[in-house]
């Protein structure tokens, strides 16, 4: 909620400076996160669906089937990311025109804000299910740190700085480099993680 209102007043107040005015920035960003939800939903549910496979494995110190569940949640939430990544550089001004028309700036605005904004989009399913995985192996401090890293550590943080220099294109950066910042930590997290958990089971 904090994070939305920020946005909220940061493309109005940005957006007003700029020859989209106010609406324009607002409206298109409210549709691009909209319809990104419904492709991160699906995302949430593997992390989810995959958390009891690594609760349980990991209790039982089955490392290799701790490793493959992680692993194949993580490759499928990449998979989908991916296709969600093709579809909104190929066709953002389709997605687009299935809420409405508007005027050129309407479809201009939007369909860079959607291969700008969601240009890391393919990385976004490491966070959620890597998050999942530390809570899953009992290390929810982890879990909950990885959680909080691109909307609050990295995203709001940008927010309130780049747009002081770059105006409503600030908006739209923002959201790429909260993306690569969280996936970077997040790699880095997991890659740790797995480096120091046993190699045999049993252990």
């Amino acid at each position: 909620m904090v994070v939305q209102i920020i946005m909220n007043n940061s493309l109005t107040h940005y957006g007003a400076a700029s020859v989209y005015g106010e609406a324009i920035p607002l409206a298109c960003a409210g549709i691009v996160i909209k319809v990104n939800q419904i492709f991160f939903s699906i995302v949430i549910g593997l992390s989810q669906g995959s958390q009891p496979v690594e609760s349980f494995n990991y209790g039982a110190k089955n490392y290799d089937r701790v490793r493959k569940a992680f692993g194949l949640a993580a490759t499928s939430g990449v998979i989908i990311s991916i296709v969600s990544f093709v579809l909104f550089q190929i066709f953002p001004r389709q997605i687009l025109g299935l809420f409405g028309t508007g005027e050129p700036e309407y479809f201009e605005f939007g369909v860079r804000f959607f291969r700008i904004f969601l240009f890391f989009i393919w990385l976004d399913a490491l966070q959620p299910i890597t998050s999942t995985f530390f809570t899953s192996i009992g290390k929810p401090a982890k879990g909950i740190f990885l959680s909080l890293t691109r909307q609050i550590i990295f995203f709001i943080p940008l927010l309130l700085i780049l747009p002081h220099f770059m105006g409503i294109e600030g908006c739209i950066y923002c959201g790429p480099i909260a993306d690569f910042l969280a996936a970077v930590v997040t790699i880095i997290m997991a890659f740790l993680e797995f480096k120091n958990m046993p190699k045999t089971n049993g252990e």
